[in-house]
Parts: structure tokens; sequence; C-alpha cells
């Protein structure tokens, strides 16, 4: 079992912070420190238990002897130790009750605030996800409109070069017909030009 009190003693007594990661808080750190504010309630939740019991204890009457009443000063001296001791159960009790609903508080502010940044982090991703999205579309749009205006101008091209032939009867032939380059960097979704 660890030490507790080495672990309360680092923490600090308010305004906790925890480092914000990939989505939200660092949930091992955090659960970290509610186990360590839990066992801090736990001990001042004993310790209260324990003085509650001493002064129930320091509560019974003492039984009456004869002898006790020549002895005046004694019931005085317990009388006030009586109530030095209730009034430092008393006192512990307050102490837990604050400190526990102090660290309940934070605790609760704590998961508040994680809760904030999980639900901030994922809106965020959802925007960058619907941005990259949207990017994509248009850059695809894109790339089909230019890849239609190649195409038409190849069948202009190709349209051109057939009312030549024929206005000069074939003379005009190629040794070799020139195919049209698609360069290689040219996305693989691109379908290739039909032939003419």
């Amino acid at each position: 079992m660890e030490n507790t009190d080495s672990e309360t003693a680092t923490l600090p007594e308010s305004d906790v912070r925890f480092p914000i990661v990939l989505r939200g808080y660092d949930r091992r750190q955090v659960d970290e420190y509610v186990r360590v504010a839990e066992k801090r309630v736990d001990r001042h939740e004993k310790a209260r238990r324990v003085a509650e019991r001493r002064l129930a204890k320091a509560q019974v009457p003492a039984p009456r002897d004869p002898e006790a009443d020549g002895a005046a000063g004694l019931g005085k001296r317990i009388e006030k130790i009586l109530q030095v001791a209730k009034s430092e159960a008393a006192e512990i009790k307050k102490q837990a009750r604050e400190e526990s609903e102090k660290l309940l508080s934070a605790a609760e502010k704590t998961a508040a605030e994680a809760e904030i940044a999980r639900a901030e982090t994922e809106r965020a991703a959802q925007r960058d996800a619907e941005l990259i999205v949207s990017r994509a579309e248009e850059e695809a749009a894109a790339i089909r409109a230019a890849h239609e205006a190649v195409l038409t101008q190849l069948s202009q091209i190709a349209g051109g070069v057939e009312e030549l032939r024929a206005r000069f009867g074939g003379e005009a032939e190629p040794e070799h017909p020139v195919e049209p380059e698609i360069p290689d960097s040219a996305p693989s979704f691109i379908p290739s030009p039909a032939p003419s």
C-alpha cells in the first residue's frame, strides 16, 4: 500500500490542472488524483470516528464513589479534560467535513472540466474531419473538371486532324500516330482517355 501522506503533500490545495492530451485530459492522472483524494477523505473520516468514540467514552458517567465526593478538585479536572476532548473532537469533525467537501468539490470541478475539454476536442476533431472531406471533394471535382477539359481538347484536336485529312485527302498521314501523353503523376482514379 502506498504512503498517502507523501502523495497528499504533492497535491496542491486548489486550482489543480491536468495536461490536455489528444482526446481531453489524461484519464490516468485524473483517476490518480481522485484516488488520492478519496484516501485523504477516508483518513479524515477514520480520525473523526476515532474522536467521536473517544468523546462517547469520555461522556459515560463515572460510577459514584463515596470517597470521590471528598475529592471535589478531581471531578473538576475530569470535567475540564472532557470539555477539552469534546472541543477537540468537534474541531476534528469540522476539519474532516471541510476537507472532504473541498476534495469532493475539486473532484467534481475536475471531472466537469475534463468533460468540457473532451467535448471541445471531439467537436474540433469533427470540424477538422469535415474540412478534410470537403477539401478532398473540391480537389476531386477540380481534377474531374480538368480531365473533362483535356478530353474535350483531345477530341477537338482529333476532329481537326480528321478535317485536315479529309481536306488533303489523307496525304498528310504521319509516319507514327501521336498518342496523347498522360503524366505518370496523374491520380489513379482518373480513367484513361477512350481511343477515338
